[in-house]
């Protein structure tokens, strides 16, 4: 398996386009490593140049410690999973996963032994004799996943795989990689713009906006500490609720002051607000759903515009100094539209982003 860095990488084409900007990642060997962002920020061009598909402008690409700037996609060692499976129609299963290893001239009674073995890992031993056409969605997926696998490659590159298959088999086909990923103690760079699979597959997710990385940490880490607002209201379904405030000390206490309403902070938070100067300054207050609590008694009222009841829990849409915001509530709670609720935050949830350059206080 493999060391993968990138220093200082940029993309542009020849109208001077700028797509990946001053890209620097260290991925290390067995890192299951997730780029996620909306479409159009330079996840996928960013994985095609690791590949070689795709030429870097400037900076460097080290596979093992080796630049590989120059080096043919083919030599790299990498094996890359499309979107698309790419399969050969008028193969079958078997011959599909072994076509890489019949180019290499490996004998054939040893390709047989490795797509058995490759066809053991994936479940597919009853239907290497089938052809791509009579497969379901998730069968191909797996076979094009089998015809990487069963190259032995340094690192695999995952583009989008399960972006073609309904949400049901989304799921299932998740599982599977996560359990492939700890079989094989391989490195894998995934590609997604669904934030559950890049929060439920990677060891370290990759945010990016505009071709600029926003962000580099643990699914746990990003979802608790995001480093902006960017990064905040991206990672979470539903998204975090934000508003604007304005920090205050008086008669010996810290608040932040919204409107009409005061949300007392505690002492620790306001003494680090003060510190960093912002007393009587505006800033960004951001609130998970899960971390408004309806109460009898609450600082801030609205009136519920949605409730979508989900199983055992409901969202709850209500609109807060003009701004749409949501709850997300045990279903036993009973609210329905039209009722006037009172809520609160839980205060050491709450997260703080200067109001100017929208990065985490």
């Amino acid at each position: 398996m493999a060391d993968i860095s990138l220093k200082h990488v940029y993309k542009r084409y020849e109208d001077k386009t700028e797509i990946i900007k001053d890209f620097s990642l260290d991925i290390k060997d067995k890192d299951f490593v997730v780029f996620v962002g909306p479409s159009g920020c330079g996840k996928s061009t960013t994985l095609r140049m690791i590949a070689g598909l795709e030429e870097i402008t400037d900076g460097d690409l080290y596979i093992d410690g080796e630049c590989v700037n120059e080096v043919k996609a083919a030599d790299r060692d990498i094996a890359m999973v499309f979107q698309n499976y790419a399969l050969y129609p008028h193969m079958t299963v078997a011959e599909n996963i072994g076509y890489s290893l019949k180019i290499a001239r490996v004998p054939k009674k040893e390709i047989k032994n490795q797509v058995m073995a490759v066809a053991k890992i994936l479940g597919l031993e009853n239907l290497l004799s089938r052809r791509p056409a009579e497969l379901s969605g998730g069968q191909k997926q797996r076979v094009a996943m089998g015809r990487a696998i069963v190259r032995k490659p340094k690192a695999f590159l995952m583009d989008e795989p399960l972006s073609n298959l309904d949400a049901k088999l989304r799921n299932k086909m998740r599982v599977e990689i996560k359990n492939l990923h700890q079989e094989l103690q391989s490195t894998v760079i995934y590609v997604t713009h669904d934030q559950t699979e890049a929060m439920t597959l990677g060891t370290k997710i990759v945010v990016m906006k505009d071709g600029v990385i926003q962000q580099v940490a643990s699914p746990k880490e990003l979802y608790e500490k995001p480093a902006n607002t960017f990064v905040a209201q991206f990672i979470g379904i539903p998204q975090m609720n934000m508003f604007e405030g304005k920090v205050y000390y008086s008669q010996e206490r810290f608040f932040i002051k919204m409107g009409d309403y005061e949300i007392p902070l505690k002492h620790k938070v306001g003494e680090s607000l003060y510190e960093k100067g912002y007393i009587g300054e505006e800033i960004y207050i951001g609130v998970r759903p899960e971390d408004i609590r309806i109460v009898s008694k609450g600082p801030m009222k609205a009136e519920v515009e949605v409730y979508e009841l989900l199983g055992s829990e409901a969202y709850v849409y209500f609109r807060f100094q003009g701004k749409k915001m949501c709850g997300k509530i045990s279903a036993d709670i009973p609210v329905k539209v039209g009722d006037m609720i009172e809520f609160t935050f839980l205060h050491d949830k709450m997260h703080f982003f200067d109001a100017y350059r929208e990065t985490k206080i």
